[in-house]
């Protein structure tokens, strides 16, 4: 069990504009992450906490309903609304605290669009919402169908299995999904074979499109990486090449071509 230090702070925006393709508003109802992926670089991006090993500390956004509810009554409603751009929105605390569902039920109040990213299962909790949502969507990040690789690389997150299964249900209640299969890391999980895997299992879960993405070396997530696979004894290239890149991208073209599944490439 990964032991978090919990700070709550009062929420004074709950919404702001975002720079990321498809999305035009982004939530996100913590800062910090428990799920503690060595690769993620939201630290990098936010500055949170640099000093502190990512996932130690988690802030809670407490009044973010309160604020969200203002800003739609005042302000607007358009647009995309893309809830976890910088943290999981199902990360353990929300259990706890239900942040995430409280914006989710003004959001739907407000036939808002939305497009959620996690790779928590607890994302099924909410599927009472989800269900009856024409205009909402939600994406489950595998980068590794492999346990222990996940295990390694995202030591606070719920199993492939899990986030597999998680599609599966969401898919079989009519919600509109797609694998975010991220990190593509470069020795670990760039092989035909890990592709072609994570390709057959989305398939089996019902998924429909899948967007990819390599490892994105920033500072600390880069340190992060290396501190991890060099704990595990592994020597792996934390980085693709641009012909590693294309690579893989032509592995997932045809994996995804051969299943039926539509195929993007991250930013």
């Amino acid at each position: 069990m990964i032991s978090v230090d919990v700070r709550l702070r009062q929420c004074k925006r709950a919404g702001s504009p975002s720079r990321l393709p498809g999305l035009d508003w982004a939530i996100n109802p913590y800062r910090g992450c428990a799920h503690s992926c060595v690769y993620c670089y939201a630290q990098d991006v936010t500055r949170f906490e640099p000093s502190r090993s990512w996932g130690e500390i988690v802030e809670v956004k407490i009044g973010i309903v309160q604020s969200l509810k203002r800003e739609l009554e005042k302000e607007r409603s358009a647009g995309v609304y893309g809830i976890g751009t910088v943290t999981d929105p199902y990360q353990p605390l929300e259990k706890e605290y239900e942040l995430t569902r409280g914006c989710l039920a003004l959001l739907k109040r407000h036939a808002a669009n939305v497009s959620i990213l996690t790779k928590s299962d607890l994302v099924l909790r909410d599927l009472d919402l989800l269900r009856s949502w024409t205009g909402a969507e939600v994406g489950i990040s595998i980068g590794c169908a492999d346990q222990d690789v996940a295990k390694l690389l995202e030591p606070g997150a719920a199993s492939p299995e899990k986030r597999f299964r998680a599609l599966q249900k969401l898919s079989e209640e009519g919600v509109s999904t797609y694998l975010m299969a991220a990190p593509i890391v470069r020795g670990l999980s760039d092989s035909k074979r890990s592709i072609a895997e994570l390709v057959r299992l989305a398939c089996d879960s019902g998924v429909h499109r899948i967007i990819w993405d390599k490892f994105n070396p920033k500072p600390m997530a880069s340190d992060r990486m290396a501190r991890a696979l060099s704990s595990a004894g592994l020597e792996v290239g934390a980085c693709h090449t641009a012909a590693d890149a294309e690579s893989i991208r032509r592995v997932f073209t045809e994996e995804c071509r051969r299943s039926g599944i539509d195929i993007e490439e991250a930013f």
